[in-house]
């Protein structure tokens, strides 16, 4: 058995630990049930992070953030006896293809728990004595949290049974495209390295001709594309805008800085990219002045 494949078991027995003890702590609360779930959640991110202190890896908390979201609504759905519904259907199938494809791509690129994320990395240099904690409340349990402001959504609407409307179908739609556009852009990176083994190069070709991060913008297309199926279940504004909102915040001003200054730091080249090419929304090139 080679160390990738026993890495892959490894996680399947840990996530699956994980997954069983959420849902009996689930199970034996009595508050509300957000507050049951969220604590079911926050107990299952422990368990993962307990077992990324053992085996010196925070990188085992990758998939967590598509593997949840569908254990979730289809616990919810047995527990509430939700009535499946064409709203309900699409919701529901949308989200899975997104879980779907946001997992194959992590798995894809898992070569095992001698690799760790570049970005944990530099917060144990910051503070290693620290990194036990910084790794439960950054790395791990800030994620948890804001995907599951963006699952209260997906709550209120199995809650809701909605039958379809305009607004459901394009909310779906939405989020099925966000996550095909995803795919492409992860397969159009993979063939761009593939290619150019040079690292210095930049990718411009494709939907990276057009957006610097168009698997972001595809990332966050989807929360919002769960809104606009909340929004045309209940038609009304009201507060629950904010997780879509937050999570759009969390790309903006987190995860591409962090990113474009890495790429910076080895490819100065990099900011004439940045000059002509769109950060998200996918546009035409921009004018030099």
């Amino acid at each position: 058995m080679s160390k990738r494949t026993s890495s892959f078991l490894w996680i399947l027995v840990i996530y699956m630990l994980s997954i069983g003890i959420g849902i009996f702590t689930f199970l034996m609360l009595d508050f509300s049930l957000l507050i049951n779930l969220f604590i079911a959640d926050v107990v299952s991110t422990v368990v993962i992070w307990i077992f990324s202190l053992i085996l010196k890896n925070a990188s085992l908390y990758d998939p967590y953030w598509s593997v949840i979201p569908p254990v979730m609504i289809i616990l919810l759905m047995i527990y509430m006896k939700t009535n499946i519904t064409l709203g309900v259907f699409l919701m529901s199938m949308s989200i899975l293809l997104w879980s779907i494809r946001l997992t194959y791509n992590w798995a894809r690129n898992w070569q095992g728990f001698h690799e760790v994320d570049w970005r944990y990395l530099k917060i144990k240099e910051k503070a290693p004595k620290l990194y036990p904690l910084t790794n439960l409340f950054g790395i791990q349990l800030m994620p948890t949290s804001i995907v599951f402001l963006q699952m209260i959504l997906a709550i209120k609407i199995l809650q809701a049974e909605p039958f379809v409307n305009g607004g459901i179908v394009i909310g779906a739609l939405v989020i099925a495209s966000g996550a095909i556009i995803q795919y492409i852009a992860d397969q159009q990176m993979m063939t761009f390295r593939l290619l150019n083994p040079d690292k210095n190069k930049i990718i411009d070709f494709g939907l990276w001709k057009f957006s610097r991060h168009p698997n972001y913008f595809g990332e966050i297309s989807v929360w919002w594309g769960l809104y606009l199926i909340y929004l045309s279940t209940y038609q009304v504004l009201d507060i629950f805008i904010l997780p879509p909102i937050l999570m759009t915040c969390l790309f903006l001003f987190i995860s591409i800085p962090l990113m474009e200054k890495k790429i910076l730091a080895t490819r100065p080249s990099y900011m004439d990219y940045q000059k002509k090419v769109s950060m998200i929304i996918p546009f035409f090139h921009k004018k030099e002045k």
